[in-house]
């Protein structure tokens, strides 16, 4: 029953939004969510805190009896305290995409490879991933924080051919007023990273695996997130710092593939 509760309140957020005009953005905004949180809502899932769909209601222009009915909704939906295990969590291969055109604050941590919205088409190649063609970092109405470990300059796919080209690209994004990049020197990694992620605002973090690519957004778990990516951006260097070493990696790379060849 907790899950019909859920679809109908979805289904009532999207027709009450469409009937306003608003955008899934544009809700969000005048709410003070994240986008991801209404579209999780609008799809019949379940939000941390039921006091959000709430809110989510109250910013649209309903009448006060309707209004009551809503909330009634909300809480019959939310009063089953029963979890499963795997609450929160999605396995949909492309999520992250989705996420990202959305978000208005993406936040990237990588310990091997270069976090992949600022992939060259040659790095991708060389990495074998089909990677979408849209990019969301042009939107100046959006601000992206790209953390990366040293390693992550030093290390490359195949012959190493795409990394001259990619790590121009990062010393060029780097410039950019919305992108801040960060790297966090061999010797000063708080603690050992066991995998990539991405957070999307506050609400969702996708993690990619050899199989699967995860998207959480358990609050408990997307805090988490949060936190370790702090930990590992306070560890980090930025701007002409960063860049620098950026620019010593590509020196050394010339270098070394050019004993090779």
């Amino acid at each position: 029953m907790s899950a019909e509760r859920l679809v109908e309140i979805g289904r009532e957020l999207r027709r009450l939004r469409t009937a306003a005009g608003l955008s899934g953005v544009g809700l969000a905004a005048r709410a003070g969510v994240p986008q991801p949180t209404v579209s999780r809502v609008e799809m019949g899932r379940r939000v941390s805190d039921p006091s959000v769909v709430v809110r989510l209601f109250g910013v649209l222009d309903v009448e006060p009896a309707q209004v009551e009915r809503l909330v009634g909704l909300v809480r019959e939906a939310y009063a089953e305290t029963v979890r499963r295990v795997d609450a929160g969590v999605s396995f949909r291969a492309g999520s992250g995409v989705e996420l990202a055109r959305g978000a208005r604050v993406v936040r990237g941590f990588e310990a091997g490879v270069v976090p992949r919205l600022l992939w060259t088409a040659e790095y991708a190649t060389a990495t074998g991933v089909t990677v979408d063609e849209v990019s969301v970092l042009e939107d100046e109405g959006r601000r992206f924080v790209f953390v990366v470990a040293e390693a992550v300059l030093r290390t490359w796919p195949g012959s190493g051919a795409c990394m001259e080209g990619q790590l121009a690209r990062l010393v060029e994004v780097s410039g950019w007023a919305n992108v801040r990049l960060g790297v966090v020197p061999r010797a000063g990694m708080p603690r050992v990273p066991l995998h990539g992620f991405t957070v999307y605002d506050d609400a969702a973090v996708s993690v990619e695996t050899f199989t699967r690519e995860l998207t959480l957004t358990d609050a408990d778990e997307v805090r988490a997130y949060v936190e370790t990516f702090e930990r590992f951006e306070r560890a980090a260097v930025f701007g002409d710092e960063a860049r620098g070493l950026v620019e010593r990696a590509a020196r050394d790379l010339r270098k070394v593939l050019g004993s090779i060849h």
